[in-house]
Parts: C-alpha cells; sequence; structure tokens
C-alpha cells in the first residue's frame, strides 16, 4: 500500500524514514529529491512545506509547484491537514503562469481579462494566419503547424527568432504562420497553453525589476515532476532563484515521459551543474508495489542508459508473479481482460474501482469499450473533462469567454449564429474587414453594423441586437457563475431553442447546459469569491485526470500518460507490441526508445498487488490486420515472469458470434464489417452478460439490437430514466452512438437477450 501521511497534530518527522527527513529539513541552498517510484515524494513535499511554515517562514514566501490540478489540489489538503489556516501558493506551471499575467498585466502591458484558448482554438487561428499566407492549406495542416509553433515557444524562441532557424520549406513556412497567428491571437486578447509559460518566462528573462520582486517573494520554491519541465518551466525556476536559491526539486529521471510536448529530461540529470552547491538525496524505498511488480519494473529500466542509477526496494510482500497474457487479436485481449476482471469481482477477490487499464494511445478504447458493455462492467474512459467538449456546452462557455473579453474573435465567430440569426459567411466576412480595417474586435464591430453598409436586412438586425444583448450580459458579469450560466441560457436564446427542438438529442443536449449550471455552482460553493472568469479558467487547463472520478466503483481506462502519479491495485497494460509499445515513431531513435521504455516504466510501476502485460499475435489497426510483434520490451523481463497462453479465454463469443450472424442475417454482416462487437447472448446462466435488466414498458435493455428507420442496425449501450424521461442510447455502425427519448424512438427490436 501507498505510503500513508500521518495524522493532523502528529510530529512532521516521527513516521518519516532518514532519507525523508533530511529531505523534509534541508531549510537552506537548492535540493534535488530523486524520488524513486512510489516513495512517498508527495508525502515529503508537503511535510517539507509544513517543516517551513513551522520554521517561521511566512506563507506568502513559499511556492509549491507541480503538474496536474488534481495533484495540486491533493498538496494543498495535506498542507492544510498539517498546518490550518495556511496560504501557501500551491499550482500547477500553467494555473501559476495565468495568475501571475494577470496580476503584473499593467507591468506587462497586456490585458488581465485574456482568454485562454485549447488545443481547437489556437488550430482555428492557425488556419486563418496559413490562409493569409497563400500557402496550400492541404499540405500543412493547422495542428502540424500549430505543434511547431507550440514546440517553438516551448524552447522560447520568438517569431524572428524561429524565422532565423528556419532552413526548410516546411519550418519556413512554420514561420510565415508564427507571425500571423501571434498578431492574431494579440488582436483577441487571448494567450494559447504555451503563453502561460513563454510570456512569464520571458518577462522573468528581459524584466529585471519584476524578476527581483518575484525571486523575493517566492523565497522557497518548490518543483515535483522536475524531471518533465521544459525550457520555459527550467527557466521561471532558474529566474525565481537567483537571489535566493532555496531551489527544491523532486522528481525520477526514470519516470520523464513528456519529451513529445517539450520536456528535456537533461533539466533534473544536470541539476547539480546548474546549482554546485546542490544537496542530492535518494528516496529508494518503495511503498506501493510488491516486490514481483518492483524487480520486473526495475530490470526493465535499467536497461536505459540516461538516469540516474538507483535500486528501489520495498518492505511488502512478494506477491503475485507479474504475467505476461498472450492473445489470439486485439478483440480476444480486450474480452479476456474484461472477463477476467468480472470473475474476480464477482469471486469477491476485489472491486471494479481497484482495476485500472493502460495503453499507449486512446484509439485502442474501442474494443474495450464493446468488451464493457457486453459483460455489464461499469468503465470510465479517462480523456480529460469531456462534458466540457461537448458542443452545447462549449458554446455556453463561448458566451461567457466574450462576456469576460470582448475581443476574443474565436469565441465571437462561435456564436453569433448561435442559436441562427439571420447572419451569413458573407456578411460575417465583410465585418471581419470592417473590424481589420478600423482596429477593433468584431463584437464591437457588430455594434456599429450601420456603418458597414454590404450588410443589410436580416444580418445587421442580427448582429445588432446580438451586440445589444452582450452588453446588457456583459453589465451583470458580477454575478455568481450558476446565475450568469442560467442568464445566459435563457437571454440568448440557447435554452429556448433546445426545449423547442423536435430533435430527441436535443433533450440530452438541453440536460447537459442545466448540468453546467450545477458544475459552476458547486465551484462556486467552494469558494464564493470565485468568479465567472476563474470558473473558465479551471475548465480550460484542466488535464485528463481532472476529469477521473476515483470514488465511483468502475474499471479505469486511460493512456500511459495519464496514469503518471495513480495507483491501482491491479493494472493491465494493453498492446505491449512492436510499433504500440513503443511507439513507432520512437523506432528509429535509441534516445526515443529509452522514453517508451520509460513510460513502460511508469506504467507498471502504478501496480501495487498484481501486473499484467497483454500483447495479441494479431491486431487490427488503422484498418488492416497486421502480424502483431510482441514488444521488446517484455524479452527484457527477468525470467520470474510468467508467461501465460490467455487465448484458451477468448470465445464465450466466438461459436455465438456465428449463431448470432445466422439469426440476424445480412444486417449483422453489414455490422461485423465496421469491426464492432454485437452483444452475444448467454447460453448458460454461468456465462456473463449484462446485469441491466430489460425495462418492462418498452423491451430496450443494454446489448439489445434494433432497426432504426433512419440510421439502420444498432445495438443499444445504455437506457436510463423511467416513463416520459426515459432514453436510450445506440450505437450505429459509422455514425456512432445517438441519444432517443424511448417514447418517441421509432425503433424496431431485431434480437432480445435471453432469459
Amino acid at each position: 500500500m501507498s505510503n500513508p501521511g500521518g495524522p493532523p497534530d502528529a510530529d512532521l518527522l516521527a513516521d518519516l524514514t532518514d532519507d525523508q527527513r533530511a529531505a523534509v529539513t534541508h531549510a537552506e541552498g537548492p535540493l534535488l529529491i530523486l524520488a524513486g517510484a512510489g516513495s512517498g515524494k508527495t508525502r515529503v513535499i508537503t511535510r517539507r512545506v509544513g517543516y517551513l511554515l513551522r520554521l517561521g517562514i511566512r506563507p506568502g514566501n513559499i511556492l509549491a509547484i507541480t503538474f496536474t490540478n488534481k495533484a495540486a489540489g491533493e498538496m494543498r489538503a495535506r498542507v492544510e491537514q498539517l498546518v490550518p489556516g495556511n496560504r501557501v501558493w500551491v499550482s500547477t506551471f500553467h494555473s501559476l503562469g495565468a495568475r501571475l499575467l494577470r496580476q503584473y498585466a499593467d507591468r506587462l502591458n497586456i490585458d488581465r481579462n485574456f482568454t485562454i484558448y485549447d488545443t481547437d482554438d489556437r488550430n482555428k487561428l492557425v488556419k486563418d494566419a496559413l490562409l493569409a499566407t497563400g500557402i496550400d492549406d492541404v499540405k500543412f495542416s493547422p495542428d502540424r503547424l500549430g505543434g511547431a509553433i507550440s514546440k517553438a515557444k516551448n524552447q522560447l524562441l520568438t517569431p524572428n527568432q524561429y524565422e532565423k532557424t528556419a532552413n526548410d520549406f516546411f519550418s519556413q513556412t512554420v514561420a510565415k504562420v508564427y507571425h500571423g497567428y501571434e498578431k492574431r491571437l494579440r488582436a483577441a486578447n487571448a494567450m494559447d497553453f504555451d503563453d502561460l509559460l513563454y510570456l512569464p518566462a520571458m518577462a522573468l528573462r528581459t524584466n529585471e525589476e519584476l524578476r527581483r520582486d518575484l525571486d523575493d517573494r517566492f523565497r522557497y520554491i518548490l518543483i515535483d515532476e522536475y524531471q518533465d519541465t521544459n525550457s520555459a518551466q527550467y527557466e521561471i525556476a532558474k529566474r525565481l532563484s537567483l537571489d535566493n536559491n532555496n531551489l527544491c526539486v523532486v522528481g525520477d529521471p526514470d519516470q520523464s515521459i513528456y519529451k513529445w510536448r517539450g520536456s528535456d529530461i537533461k533539466n533534473i540529470l544536470d541539476f547539480e551543474r546548474d546549482f554546485p552547491s546542490a544537496r542530492v538525496i535518494t528516496l529508494n524505498r518503495n511503498y506501493r508495489s510488491t516486490k514481483a511488480i518492483l524487480h520486473a519494473a526495475s530490470v526493465l529500466i535499467d536497461h536505459n542508459k540516461q538516469r540516474k542509477k538507483k535500486s528501489l526496494v520495498t518492505d511488502n510482500p512478494q506477491g503475485e508473479p507479474v504475467r505476461v497474457l498472450a492473445f489470439d487479436n486485439g478483440l480476444d485481449e480486450a474480452e479476456g481482460v474484461v472477463i477476467r476482471i468480472k470473475a474476480a469481482v464477482k469471486a469477491g477477490r476485489y472491486r471494479y474501482r481497484d482495476y485500472a487499464i493502460f495503453m499507449r494511445i486512446n484509439a485502442l478504447t474501442r474494443s474495450l469499450e464493446s468488451a464493457f458493455v457486453k459483460h455489464g462492467v461499469p468503465f470510465q474512459i479517462v480523456k480529460g473533462l469531456a462534458f466540457f467538449d461537448r458542443k452545447e456546452n462549449r458554446d455556453v462557455l463561448a458566451y461567457l469567454r466574450l462576456l469576460v473579453n470582448p475581443q476574443d474573435t474565436v469565441s465571437f465567430q462561435r456564436i453569433v449564429n448561435e442559436p441562427g440569426r439571420g447572419i451569413g459567411k458573407v456578411s460575417l466576412d465583410k465585418l471581419q474587414s470592417y473590424a481589420a480595417a478600423n482596429e477593433i474586435g468584431l463584437l464591437a464591430a457588430a455594434g456599429q453594423v450601420a456603418k458597414v453598409t454590404e450588410i443589410r436586412g436580416k444580418a445587421a438586425t442580427g448582429l445588432r441586437d446580438f451586440h445589444r444583448m452582450m452588453v446588457d450580459l456583459r453589465a451583470r458579469l458580477d454575478l455568481p457563475p450558476p446565475d450568469l450560466i442560467r442568464l445566459v441560457i435563457d437571454k440568448s436564446g440557447y435554452g429556448a431553442m433546445l426545449r423547442d427542438s423536435t430533435e430527441d438529442e436535443d433533450a440530452e443536449r438541453l440536460a447537459n447546459i442545466e448540468e453546467l449550471i450545477t458544475a459552476a455552482k458547486q465551484f462556486h460553493d467552494e469558494d464564493p469569491a470565485r468568479t465567472i472568469g476563474d470558473f473558465l479558467e479551471q475548465i480550460t487547463l484542466a488535464s485528463d485526470v481532472d476529469g477521473w472520478d476515483e470514488a465511483a466503483d468502475h474499471v479505469s481506462v486511460m493512456t500511459l500518460h495519464s496514469s503518471k502519479g495513480l495507483e491501482f491495485p491491479v493494472v493491465h497494460i494493453l498492446a505491449v507490441e512492436e510499433g504500440l509499445l513503443p511507439h513507432e515513431r520512437s523506432l528509429g531513435k535509441d534516445e526515443d526508445v529509452e522514453e517508451e521504455r520509460r513510460l513502460c516504466f511508469v506504467g507498471m510501476t502504478r501496480a501495487m498487488k498484481e501486473l499484467y502485460l497483454c500483447h495479441a499475435r494479431f491486431r487490427e489497426f488503422r484498418g488492416q490486420m497486421n502480424y502483431a510483434i510482441p514488444s521488446g520490451f517484455l524479452r527484457e523481463l527477468p525470467a520470474d515472469v510468467e508467461q501465460v497462453d490467455a487465448s484458451a479465454s477468448k470465445n464465450i463469443a466466438r461459436t455465438a458470434a456465428e449463431e448470432w450472424r445466422a439469426k440476424v442475417g445480412p444486417a449483422a454482416r453489414d455490422w461485423a464489417d465496421t469491426g464492432a462487437r454485437p452483444y452475444l447472448p448467454p447460453k448458460k446462466s454461468t456465462d456473463l452478460a449484462p446485469t441491466i435488466p430489460d425495462p418492462p414498458d418498452t423491451g430496450l435493455a443494454v446489448g439489445v439490437l434494433v432497426q432504426h428507420e433512419e440510421f439502420g442496425l444498432g445495438q443499444v449501450t445504455d437506457v436510463n430514466g423511467y416513463g416520459a424521461l426515459r432514453r436510450v442510447k445506440i450505437r450505429f455502425p459509422g455514425c456512432g452512438e445517438r441519444v432517443f427519448v424511448a417514447d418517441k424512438a421509432k425503433l424496431k427490436i431485431v434480437g432480445r437477450k435471453k432469459t
């Protein structure tokens, strides 16, 4: 089990090891804590903060930085337990950057009401900048160009500096787009994610007065996950520690897994070079995993050269051997893992929440979803705050963003005709030309539409009314977030549009925007001083894991990158195969393969009691069925790892699938061609089957096959609610999932579950 924290009134040092105690009590000068996986590093960081506070250091002079909101929240809560009422600044790097930019906006000559653009917003502006260059946008996608700009900012390269290094056609194209993108970003009073690091780092580099002030303010700095810092984050840490070099960094080179987004493992490997007086303390006692798991992971990572060698030890029992499970194909892998999990839970060995399934890429979740639905196993795929990414919620959030920042071009374009106001593309192009010529935002231009003679009739009226509505709403910005959202939904006509719709899906969309109000209320209740701007910032800066409900009893499914910092009693890692883990992009460089090995190591060390590494002999990927080669990492494991041929457990369903195809006929073959897995009725009461009963009033239940007059053959994946409120979710080949009101949907049941 993990190393638990002591009670709030316990002595800060009583239950620490000698190495942990040395790290906590180090007072002055730079400190590098090499914290192995599961070594209680969060405990050490929080105790160190508590120790500094007990020494009399002012809370305002301490800054603690980590990488996710979840980790920051946990750290904040632990420090609060140790020293109630403290006001230590605990933050992610990006939240720190956003706060500094808003707090020192006047000194940095920026508008503190800026909008933070996510990747989708960024790509829209990149596309506009690309079109302005006249370069073919088919050859260079906005996403690829945006990624190159992101990398440039992480390396602290201005557009002019990047242009000087551009030595091929692609980088020269990036340079042109970078200039145009920055111009559009500033005109919209917006920041992208990278700006939240890039701009503070550049300010600390060029504004000596500001650097001195902040260095004096943050006299003790603690940075978690230091191995994942990029050039901008390194610059911030270094510049804040020139006068008061009480910089404590915690990390593990063996867990550096973010090179693809700019992190540099050299930041931690070279810490002693950058800070010659640094003290180095190694935490190598693991409190999480069994000896078997720890041994397998240690043997694997020992193949890396870019690391600071250490030997992890644990007092935990030997435990179950690590097992490598071999399946016939990817579908059997998903089926077999889900069957194993359900059987173990049914036997009382574990709960569903004790299980996690990791994979290298999100694309591998599809077959898992089908297996979970088929066997009635609850699950959650951790992909960030997907709720806020739904179209209707993004629309409402765009209204709010435009209220906070009237210059926000992307938000204006998203909502000016949502709901419809008779404003077409030609009218918007004319408005954009007018706004550019007069150097004003699109919302301000809408207020001057009478001067744009080319825009007439319904479009002119729509723009004028939209501007008037936004001005009226902006006068209410001081309302609590839930009240303002409710007002926006009402005054904009968005709620009425969904209520009046005859489309089945719009009933769910209405429920979603009403749930948005609930989310804002919960946010506001935690701290009534929070504003709508705070709410928007929290959503924008959320990471994948921030949307994960760890208390619910379901199997957690996530990428290996998202698993960082978490732990589960039982872990399955899928598709441990060449080209997937290690990823095909890494195979040309030893240093990239080392990062993939670190990623595998991270996944393995999340396991507390049992670890299963899975691979298939064949895998359908990108529309093709190919031979799958077991990952070279599996050959690097110790000899005591068990090899298991799991293919025998594959087929509750292969013969049942043939029966199903025979019963349903050609439609079934159409389904099979999509690669989706149908519900296969159990032959015996001992077979594993969905646990959701047939609703008596419709006959619809999870796994039932239905025919829809428009979408064709589909499979029910969820049924909830009662009476007139009952909704049914159906997955259709080729067009994904659709939600219907059960009483209104024209559905013909093709096949039922056997009872």
